[in-house]
């Protein structure tokens, strides 16, 4: 046989050699990301069986026993107090704790990891947590965290991370120890129950944070945490949040032109007055007091609408006596907008008439609109945001009652 023939002997030999190679490592990517998947999916299953509130001790060791491999706590663990989380990860995730910072780099460097993703591996989190306090669960808490790979033709692309959390909360607003609650007050306007939106600031990766009340319908609480875990496996990967979490098609929330039409749209609308549920304001504020309509003086020589009133404390309703009964505090009402739409009405505090207020607190809300006595009065001044105020009526106190009923006392932080 000629040295030609048998240099594309070899040759032939090791091309199949490589496809072979090629083969098994796709098939083993591929094998591990379906395993994931599957886990994915189950954890997802065991996770819609539970009841906030009903689910029992029995519920919770059940399932620390079926994902005690993936699973840890911190401290003890028992019926009266136990938070427990449980971590989904693919090979790649494990890597990054396991191998030595040099290691990662050499493989990094020769394009080792990019291989990776590009037979199908993604870099993934599915992370579940719920805590248990006094017999029952109280909390749960997802995320889901997924890499889209980079472009094929573009070096420079690094690709970016999908990450979709859901958190349930007894009230959805910021709280001490707590994660921080995206979305807005408006938003409750349309659904109660929960907010979404993303941060300002995440670089290469999308993201979507969703916190849902403790007392949201279990169809919703589904709804919100149904996951489509087909982007662990893709060929061709999930890009957007709504993709990894169908219920969020409805949000716009990084389609930025569709919400700037939706806005056009509400230009030829009237302003509206406070349409957000008095029972969900009740339920997320800190503070809730029964005060006196007294004097009212405009704040802005421009703006006619921004007023501020005198008002005396009559009893609290909810939360600390920040300020003692009897005091007169310093009131600024809603202004209302009506340089970008949706148009808002302003709302107005009369003299004599009795109030309800659900002040901005400077935890949760804003800190420049309430603080230390007025330089001028020595009274305090507090800000009121929108439907903040609200006639003292049987009817309001229902609504109010409604909404404290679904405030619970958890011992430690909120899940985050």
């Amino acid at each position: 046989m000629t040295p030609m023939k048998w240099t594309l002997r070899i040759l032939r030999v090791a091309l199949m050699a490589a496809l072979a190679l090629v083969q098994i490592a796709f098939a083993a990517v591929q094998l591990q990301q379906l395993l994931l998947r599957w886990r994915a999916e189950r954890l997802m299953a065991d996770m819609h069986q539970i009841r906030l509130y009903q689910s029992n001790w029995a519920d919770a060791q059940q399932l620390m026993n079926r994902w005690g491999a993936w699973g840890h706590y911190d401290g003890t663990c028992t019926a009266k107090d136990c938070r427990y989380a449980i971590r989904l990860t693919d090979e790649s995730e494990r890597a990054f704790h396991f191998l030595k910072p040099e290691t990662l780099d050499w493989l990094i460097r020769h394009k080792a990891y990019s291989l990776y993703r590009w037979l199908g591996g993604r870099y993934s989190i599915i992370y579940f947590a719920f805590v248990v306090q006094d017999g029952t669960i109280w909390r749960t808490n997802v995320y889901v965290n997924v890499q889209v790979p980079p472009n094929l033709l573009a070096p420079e692309d690094e690709g970016y991370l999908l990450i979709v959390g859901a958190t349930s909360q007894q009230a959805l607003r910021d709280t001490e120890g707590g994660g921080h609650v995206r979305g807005a007050d408006d938003d409750l306007a349309q659904h109660p129950y929960y907010k979404a939106g993303r941060p300002g600031g995440c670089e290469n990766c999308m993201m979507v944070g969703i916190t849902y009340s403790t007392h949201t319908p279990q169809a919703e609480i589904e709804r919100l945490t149904s996951f489509d875990m087909s982007c662990l496996t893709r060929l061709f990967s999930c890009k957007l949040p709504e993709d990894f979490l169908p219920a969020a098609k409805d949000w716009h929330i990084y389609h930025d032109d569709e919400e700037y039409a939706i806005h056009q749209q509400s230009k030829s609308l009237p302003p509206k007055a406070c349409d957000i549920p008095l029972w969900a304001l009740a339920r997320d504020s800190g503070t809730v007091l029964v005060v006196d309509g007294g004097s009212t003086s405009q704040t802005d020589d421009y703006d006619s609408s921004n007023k501020e009133a005198t008002v005396r404390v009559v009893t609290y309703l909810k939360g600390t006596s920040r300020w003692p009964v009897g005091s007169t505090l310093k009131v600024r009402t809603f202004g209302g907008e009506l340089n970008l739409p949706p148009f808002e009405l302003a709302e107005h505090l009369q003299a004599g008439k009795r109030y309800v207020i659900l002040p901005v607190e400077g935890f949760y809300g804003t800190p420049e609109l309430y603080g230390p006595a007025n330089d001028a009065t020595n009274e305090p001044e507090i800000g009121l945001p929108r439907c903040g105020l609200q006639e003292d009526t049987p009817e309001v106190r229902r609504e109010l009652e409604k909404g404290f009923a679904e405030n619970d006392t958890l011992r430690g932080p909120e899940l985050r």
